[in-house]
């Protein structure tokens, strides 16, 4: 089991955001507090939910969690919450409907002792059902991950890892409702000083259901309208395209 010498500090903080269950939680909950490594916190950030949700998380009894509460709706919003409230160098996302894989901190852990300066660690996932079963799996490796931003998201954002000082610098999250990561590695890549490292290791098990909006026509929507701003600040024919590629997708490629 890796260990982390600074007892005054977290090394990590896992934040999951969520306003509503949908049979998941607790088993997601359940699977950050059985990491092997142990230098963690872990923000909790109900936002909008029940009383019926907000007791049932109440009521389990570790002194990592830091549970938080909030009647903003706003997924940016409440991430940004939760980041700063958080006391460790870096956040780790995480969403109430996945699982982490036991290991998952601590393989994030030995990648950054490898290589200090490391800003962000892109992990990979297996793909579950609603059941749990497993259905398929998306393994990142090393790539230019700053050319991909521009014709679609090159990371899984609830098996990611990124210093919290770099979410700071930036801004924290900005953009929309349900593409807020996406606005972040736009506005991240064009940082040159930002360094990410690919891992195939899985994370997490990155559960898909009808629950998710993912593929929504508001979520292809929010990127057009990130590309449309990044070209009026800094017209230029590759920006061009990428509006006009992310206005073809809101028609083409999401649910309606």
């Amino acid at each position: 089991m890796a260990e982390f010498d600074d007892a005054q500090q977290p090394f990590f903080s896992v934040v999951m955001c969520c306003n509503r269950d949908d049979g998941y939680i607790h088993q997601a909950i359940e699977s950050v507090l059985a990491q092997s490594f142990s230098s963690f916190e872990f923000i909790i950030v109900l936002n909008r939910c029940s009383d019926e949700l907000y007791d049932s998380v109440v009521e389990i009894k570790d002194s990592r969690i830091l549970l938080l509460r909030t009647e903003i709706g706003q997924l940016s919003f409440n991430l940004n919450f939760g980041v700063n409230s958080a006391k460790g160098k870096y956040i780790v996302r995480f969403d109430s409907d996945d699982i982490c894989h036991v290991d998952r901190l601590e393989e994030s852990y030995k990648l950054i002792l490898k290589d200090p300066a490391t800003d962000i660690v892109a992990g990979s996932c297996r793909i579950i059902d609603a059941a749990g079963r497993v259905i398929g799996a998306r393994v990142l490796e090393e790539h230019n991950w700053r050319s991909k931003v521009s014709y679609s998201n090159p990371f899984v954002h609830p098996a990611m890892v990124i210093r919290r000082d770099l979410i700071l610098s930036v801004g924290g999250y900005l953009g929309g409702f349900q593409s807020e990561d996406y606005d972040l590695w736009i506005r991240l890549a064009k940082r040159i000083d930002v360094k990410c490292v690919f891992t195939s290791f899985p994370m997490i098990d990155y559960r898909v259901s009808d629950f998710q909006s993912k593929g929504s026509r508001q979520a292809y929507a929010e990127v057009a309208s990130y590309f449309l701003r990044e070209f009026l600040i800094e017209p230029s024919l590759s920006r061009l395209l990428n509006v006009f590629l992310s206005v073809f997708k809101v028609f083409l490629k999401s649910k309606k």
